[in-house]
């Protein structure tokens, strides 16, 4: 979440994409951190969120990938050194799930749920597959699965896939994975699912620290930014 201490501006007059109403651009100011992933060349501190647009995507692909959170399993697991955990690794990790925060606060309650499955698969993919950091991608990619199912069984089919872009002060306009609406009658029951589903996997993360005094505090942080994103989607 965004803290206090930190500001965040709404320029521009809102816009509307078929019943979606969101600002036309968003500056967010977030803590100091290594770099996010999301946005490799981002200089750290902010994030202009420029306003969703319509994604080119086929069939019912809801986040970058398609089905790529259940083709990377537990039993074929990429390759690649075993990673110790680190603070600036950690804080990397963290620094990224707020921001994923700040992205799908301005979604509507629609495209909440799919906003949150595509940025998890997509910082999931990023974090080490090996070593002290896998089972804390493995709870973001079954999340960001269960969180792609619920929002395949309620899909709104007539209303577009939107996608919105990160721009760095380089200039440079990064589009975050396609996004697509459930229902919006059911729009704010299916947000208190995925409110759960996101909260099942704080409490595995929660676990896990318990279980390792090496990795406690780390995965009490992951957890930690996890739960603020748990506490989005209740109040939508």
């Amino acid at each position: 979440m965004i803290s206090r201490k930190n500001t965040t501006r709404m320029l521009g007059l809102p816009i509307f994409l078929g019943a979606l109403a969101v600002p036309a651009v968003v500056v967010a100011s977030t803590p100091d951190g290594p770099s996010n992933i999301l946005d490799r060349g981002a200089p750290i501190g902010t994030v202009e969120l420029i306003y969703p647009e319509y994604a080119q995507v086929g069939g019912d692909d809801i986040g970058g990938g398609g089905n790529s959170s259940e083709g990377e399993n537990r039993t074929v697991r990429p390759s690649g050194p075993a990673v110790a955990v680190s603070n600036a690794r950690t804080t990397e990790i963290v620094t990224q799930l707020n921001q994923i925060q700040q992205i799908c606060e301005f979604m509507g309650d629609e495209y909440k749920i799919a906003c949150f499955a595509s940025t998890y698969r997509q910082l999931a993919q990023e974090i080490p597959a090996n070593g002290d950091y896998a089972e804390a991608r493995d709870v973001l990619l079954d999340t960001a699965r269960k969180l792609d199912s619920l929002v395949r069984s309620n899909l709104d089919r007539q209303k577009p896939a939107l996608t919105a872009r990160i721009r760095t002060e380089s200039g440079q306009s990064v589009p975050t994975p396609p996004m697509r609406a459930v229902r919006e009658p059911r729009a704010s029951s299916l947000n208190q699912q995925a409110s759960a589903i996101v909260a099942e996997a704080e409490t595995v993360l929660l676990r896990s620290a318990s279980s390792d005094a090496t990795r406690a505090i780390h995965y009490q942080r992951i957890a930690a930014a996890v739960g603020s994103n748990k506490v989005l989607l209740r109040s939508s």
